[in-house]
């Protein structure tokens, strides 16, 4: 769907410029003006926008700062205080300048007669879509703490999964980015070092190192072209990765990753499994959670196999048979959510999928870091011993010449 910059205003006359996407100019104008919002200009997002990073005023909120803002309005809530006036408490303590843009927006739609789940849902992507979801529930139940509260333990959840998940990726990443920075001072710095001595030296070169010094002889000839390439190379692929083919690409790729990709998938389908059971208990009718739940993996092949997997409940399927289908789900899982729909606890069958997918990833992460961190710090050293080889290994045969 293309990419729209309008510069708008609000009700309470902040100005500002935001990112939509629509289908065409008309059809977001008018959407802008339904919304109540003073429309100074509307312009399409270009291809070289997406080469540039932004810097400053971003759209994104940190779902730990969420989380922290979900917990205060909660306890707000919990204490009676009317729903505009926590807004006004709660704005004023926000530091991130979208965040408090959004969140004034909601204050006015509020104000204006509009319901909490609605205004935060005119805010497109900047929220989740679970989450209005979920204050909808609770104003039709006249709960909205309780569902709150289960919204956070959601956050909470998820949270702590994908911090688990970035944290066992550091070190390795970090052993990476030290075998890089080590093998690049090498070739540009020490060998250039050693080109004098081996001339001087006079005699014939080992293969190994007559390799490396081409190399290091084509990296610092070509140093600049190089780190422009890179540098348009980097830019471009962003670019790229922000379009609707590349986002499909790169998830797809995720997936089908030999030793990451099983973790990608199950941290997938947990947070689809875990959301589901969410808007469930929340009263959220089973289509509709399952579009909600969907759009909330994080990965667009997966949402596109559980999007059909919507369509096919919609049309009177089955979700365990639905699901089974997609080939993502374990056996163990399928049988708990088809044990879940014949008794009518499908939720609390689906969290419980949702802290066996937990466990496991926990367990592969644990498995696959213990064999991976090894593995690293051996390649490592094996690289950077045949580099050091290669710069002293004619300097020991014209040694042992010399005493023999």
């Amino acid at each position: 769907m293309p990419e729209f910059i309008a510069k708008i205003g609000t009700t309470d006359g902040t100005v500002m410029e935001r990112s939509f996407s629509a289908d065409s100019e008309g059809a977001l104008l008018a959407d802008l003006r339904e919304r109540e919002y003073h429309v100074f200009s509307v312009r399409r997002k270009s291809g070289l926008g997406g080469l540039l990073p932004r810097f400053g005023g971003g759209r994104s909120i940190r779902m730990k700062e969420f989380l922290l803002f979900n917990q205060e309005l909660a306890a707000l809530i919990r204490a009676g205080l009317p729903i505009v006036a926590g807004l006004d408490i709660l704005l004023e303590r926000r530091k991130n300048p979208a965040f408090r843009r959004a969140l004034a927006d909601v204050r006015d739609r509020v104000r204006g007669g509009a319901a909490l789940s609605e205004a935060f849902d005119a805010q497109g992507d900047l929220f989740p879509k679970i989450f209005s979801s979920t204050l909808a529930s609770g104003e039709r139940s006249g709960e909205v703490a309780n569902v709150l509260q289960r919204y956070i333990g959601y956050q909470k959840t998820i949270l702590a999964l994908r911090r688990k998940v970035v944290s066992a990726l550091v070190y390795p990443a970090c052993l990476f980015l030290i075998s890089i920075v080590i093998i690049f001072i090498i070739i540009t710095y020490v060998i250039p070092k050693f080109l004098d001595f081996y001339t001087d030296l006079g005699a014939e070169l080992p293969l190994i190192t007559r390799l490396l010094i081409g190399l290091s002889t084509l990296v610092t000839d070509w140093l600049p072209a190089l780190a422009v390439a890179v540098v348009v190379f980097a830019l471009a692929f962003r670019a790229w990765r922000q379009t609707a083919r590349g986002r499909l690409s790169l998830d797809r790729l995720k997936l089908r990753l030999p030793i990451l990709g099983p973790i990608w998938e199950r941290f997938a389908v947990t947070r689809f499994v875990r959301t589901l059971s969410t808007l469930l208990a929340g009263g959220i009718p089973m289509v509709t959670a399952l579009g909600i739940s969907a759009r909330a993996v994080g990965n667009v092949q997966f949402e596109q196999e559980l999007l059909r997997v919507e369509k096919k409940v919609r049309e009177g399927g089955s979700l365990w048979q639905s699901l089974e289908e997609t080939g993502r789900c374990s056996d163990i899982a399928i049988e708990m959510t088809k044990v879940g729909e014949s008794t009518g606890a499908l939720h609390e069958m689906l969290e419980n999928v949702s802290e066996f997918y937990d466990e496991e990833i926990e367990t592969r992460l644990s498995t696959i870091m213990s064999l991976l961190e090894p593995a690293m710090l051996i390649g490592m050293g094996v690289l950077v011993g045949a580099m050091l080889l290669a710069i002293y290994l004619p300097l020991l045969r014209s040694y042992a010449q010399s005493t023999f």
